[in-house]
């Protein structure tokens, strides 16, 4: 096959083997030194492209994508200071176990170390922070790299995809033309380009296996397990947790929520552990989240295991007795015996309590909380639920009960990236609903810029800025708290969403909240539904809430 150019014909390579290898949507940063691979990428018939201004936006849109998929998004970006704009998502992606797969575009190495318009030192430039990096030098006019391009792109897409998924990063050094011209007007290339895009044949890379998991012996009696964000084959985990009669504390990212778990964990625990509540043996499978309660309650424990297939080490508090990296439902099966009926039902008994006293508080709070509108999306039938970081995902951690995936950036907790993030995930789940405060609205509000047409019901929370804060020691103790720890942003809402062409509406109470919610996940487009909080009620709400 020809091509009018050799950076053409190494851009059609690398999409062709990026879609060979299952990634099926790359979201494209504009750019000139990129213009190969994003024409290529457009081109394919089997990529679906994004186009996204804000590459630190276009990244988050990618993991958001990632997070809703069965297989990695790219991210596509030119050269200069624009992949620098990656490194937010790089690290979520990390420490999430997110497939990412990153795509640079660089200027060849005669431009290196000269003061080349847009050109730095992009290799290896996001250190240890990716799970694998791969560069493609620039080729000459004749020279045949087919089976080589091909074969890094294929083990960065193996590497992102496991054992420990995660973001990989591809630097690719182009030269002029970088559009599909034999001469672009400033630089003729060969005519014709005769190699590149047969794919040949290819061993893919496989990982190597992980070692064998050293198991803990395991006593039946008064064993919990809390169920977090990972790998783990969540029906097995209900079915053999039921068999051994150990209650499973479900967070809201654990997926498990619904009949049959604990979720009301956080006030059962509210005044430290129930004398008849304390186990014996914690098993925490995956990431869990930054709970105190749940840590204390952990630390109490005789056996304390910390477990995840893909061997993070995620022991904040360093007490663990056991780190393993494994299967969850093969430690488990370790356990003989089971506990005494009455153990798990006790645990039931004080989940249906909570709620029954988280009810009555807020069905007479006379006024919004964060908490009311996280309980309230537990009546609207959405099918993806996205949340930021901060404020809002602890409250759904504490009222959200229903079933159904709950994403969000816990990686690293950031709150930047969350629109596009939720716009990611929405490209590739129907009914996506999202749940935002109002800094993180604002924080990632270039993300609405893009070219897609996405359905999305987008919540605010609007409470003046960092709500979180008023919980935390800085309420009481930091001088000129307002301006440097909430921030209050000063902004309108309804402005943005109005310069963003996005649908607004206000909702005044809980059923007027579900309504909106409803309609807006029923129709296409994006929807932006503003819940105006009182951060003193709301504080007042969360105290009544944990006596």
């Amino acid at each position: 096959m020809t091509h009018p150019n050799v950076s053409t014909a190494l851009a059609r390579v690398v999409v062709d083997e990026l879609s060979a290898e299952g990634i099926e949507v790359v979201v494209i940063s504009p750019g000139s030194r990129s213009g190969a691979l994003a024409i290529a990428a457009a081109q394919h018939p089997d990529i679906e492209t994004r186009v996204v201004i804000d590459e630190r936006s276009a990244a988050f849109h990618a993991l958001g994508v990632s997070k809703a998929s069965s297989a990695p998004a790219a991210v596509l970006c030119t050269s200069g200071s624009a992949p620098a704009n990656f490194f937010p998502a790089i690290v979520e992606a990390g420490a999430a176990g997110v497939p990412l797969v990153v795509i640079s575009a660089d200027r060849p190495a005669e431009m290196q170390g000269v003061g080349a318009n847009q050109t730095t030192d992009q290799v290896e430039m996001f250190g240890a922070k990716v799970r694998r990096y791969g560069g493609i030098e620039a080729p000459g006019d004749g020279q045949d790299g087919n089976d080589m391009w091909r074969s890094e792109v294929a083990r960065l897409a193996s590497s992102a995809r496991g054992p420990f998924p995660g973001p990989v990063h591809l630097n690719v050094r182009f030269r002029e033309p970088t559009v599909p011209v034999s001469d672009d007007g400033r630089t003729p290339g060969a005519v014709p380009y005769p190699f590149g895009t047969p794919r040949l044949q290819h061993e893919p890379v496989t990982p190597d296996e992980g070692e064998s998991v050293d198991l803990p012996p395991l006593d039946a009696d008064r064993g919990v397990v809390i169920a977090g964000d990972g790998e783990y084959d969540r029906r097995a985990l209900a079915d053999r947790a039921g068999e051994i009669g150990w209650p499973i504390l479900a967070t809201a990212l654990s997926r498990m929520r619904g009949t049959g778990v604990v979720s009301a964990y956080h006030h059962i625990l509210s005044r430290g552990v129930p004398r008849d509540l304390e186990p014996s043996t914690v098993v925490a499978v995956g990431a869990v989240g930054p709970s105190p309660r749940l840590e204390t309650m952990t630390a109490a424990a005789d056996v304390r295991v910390r477990i995840d297939r893909w061997g993070r080490v995620i022991d904040p508090h360093r007490n663990a007795t056991h780190v393993l990296s494994g299967d969850v439902v093969e430690l488990l099966d370790r356990v003989e015996g089971s506990a005494a009926p009455a153990w798990r039902e006790m645990w039931a008994e004080a989940d249906r309590s909570s709620r029954t006293r988280l009810t009555e508080v807020l069905s007479g709070a006379g006024g919004w909380s964060g908490a009311a509108v996280a309980s309230c999306l537990n009546r609207v039938g959405w099918d993806a639920l996205v949340v930021a970081s901060s404020l809002p995902i602890r409250e759904i951690d504490a009222h959200l009960i229903r079933e159904g995936p709950v994403y969000a950036n816990r990686g690293v907790s950031g709150i930047d990236g969350f629109v596009s993030t939720a716009l990611g995930v929405a490209s590739r789940a129907p009914r996506t609903l999202a749940l935002a405060g109002d800094l993180s609205l604002l924080h990632d509000s270039n993300g609405f810029i893009h070219d897609g047409s996405i359905d999305l019901t987008l919540v605010v929370v609007d409470n003046g800025g960092g709500g979180l804060f008023d919980s935390l020691p800085q309420a009481r103790h930091a001088p000129d708290y307002e301006r440097l720890f909430v921030t209050p942003p000063a902004r309108s809402v309804e402005m943005l969403a109005r310069f963003h062409g996005l649908r607004y509406q206000e909702a005044a109470d809980d059923a007027e909240l579900a309504r909106l919610a409803e309609e807006g996940l029923g129709r296409r487009g994006v929807d932006v539904i503003r819940v105006l909080v009182d951060r003193g009620l709301d504080l007042e709400i969360r105290s009544q809430l944990e006596s």
